[in-house]
């Protein structure tokens, strides 16, 4: 069976048990990672137009840095045609210099020790390196060869027995060193007036606050409509989670953009403190008038029927300590949230 996603044929076998009749299809891929879809996608997938050869590049290359970040670990929740649009339309590449210093990094991450030798299968890791097929992610090794970051046997050809070298490490301390020395906290955050109040009175003076016997804040927050700039917004927000210490995420709204940015900070080494707003925190249903609950609207042109719900924390992150808070308890939010950063951020 083909991998829906990167259509490797090197996947393990789905058990009987789960095969697509009633049960979502779970299966890993080498390139992929775990992979969990609803059986509506299992079955409707590889024919749907919609998806472009790019559009399954770019979630075969998000599964598995997620499961990579997950330690390896299955995915407990399915995905479903709403989550693969989501995935596609809120994905930000790197750059090509963003990729160099992305795979050495992941190098650092493999390697057993100082200057050990190692072997990248391209064929099958691509994806983990940000890159859409085997040979950019060659390019990118032989870049780093070029670069004097590493070395390998065949400098070439860079996948078997290459190793950091002393340059390589000088990079390695630079892109820790610029964060280590950074006051930057970047937000990222819902951007709607209404999280405008507990950005100020809360996450803002938890994060500057200022340590006894000093004179100002150890710290300064960032949420990037708050900064003056004239480039993409996208490349900003790159820019500014690459200069910060760390960062904190407010998972409320369940804004997927806020989804990426975590995962790029985590990707760095940036240590990620979650927050959310409480009734955002589990999924459930929408209520109208006498608190009936909504399953289904109308669109207004096309009078075609949608299912909605209120989403919860993605299942990527349900497992991940959070601060929860409330509306009405701003002040113990700021507390909460103040008291994390002075535990964590070293």
């Amino acid at each position: 069976m083909r991998c829906y996603f990167c259509r490797s044929m090197n996947i393990r076998d789905i058990p009987e048990d789960e095969q697509l009749v009633e049960n979502p299809c779970s299966y890993t891929c080498p390139r992929c990672g775990h992979v969990k879809v609803t059986t509506k996608v299992a079955k409707l997938f590889v024919n749907a137009p919609e998806f472009t050869k790019e559009d399954r590049s770019i979630i075969s290359l998000v599964l598995r840095n997620e499961y990579e970040r997950r330690g390896r670990t299955p995915s407990q929740q399915s995905l479903d045609f709403v989550d693969l649009h989501r995935i596609v339309e809120q994905y930000r590449p790197l750059d090509a210099l963003e990729k160099m210093d992305n795979a050495l990094l992941n190098l650092d991450k493999t390697s057993e020790g100082v200057g050990f030798r190692m072997k990248i299968n391209v064929d099958i890791d691509f994806p983990y390196y940000h890159c859409k097929q085997p040979g950019e992610l060659l390019n990118v090794l032989i870049f780093l060869v070029e670069e004097g970051y590493i070395d390998a046997e065949d400098r070439r050809n860079p996948r078997n027995k290459l190793y950091i070298v002393t340059k390589g490490y000088e990079r390695l301390r630079e892109l820790k060193r610029r964060r280590l020395d950074s006051r930057q906290c970047f937000v990222a955050m819902w951007l709607a007036p209404e999280m405008n109040e507990v950005y100020e009175k809360a996450i803002v003076p938890a994060i500057e606050y200022i340590e006894e016997g000093q004179i100002e804040s150890r710290f300064k927050a960032l949420r990037i409509d708050n900064k003056e700039h004239t480039n993409d917004i996208n490349d900003e927000i790159i820019a500014e989670i690459r200069r910060s210490r760390f960062m904190v995420c407010d998972l409320t709204g369940y804004r997927g953009g806020v989804y990426f940015e975590a995962g790029f900070a985590y990707g760095l080494g940036l240590e990620v403190i979650y927050t959310c707003r409480k009734d955002w925190i589990e999924e459930e249903a929408l209520k109208g008038a006498n608190e009936k609950v909504v399953e289904k609207l109308k669109g207004v042109e096309s009078g075609n029927e949608i299912e909605i719900k209120k989403e919860g924390i993605h299942f990527d992150l349900e497992h991940r300590n959070r601060i929860a808070w409330t509306e009405d308890d701003l002040e113990g939010f700021e507390e909460a949230l103040r008291v994390r950063v002075q535990a964590v951020i070293v």
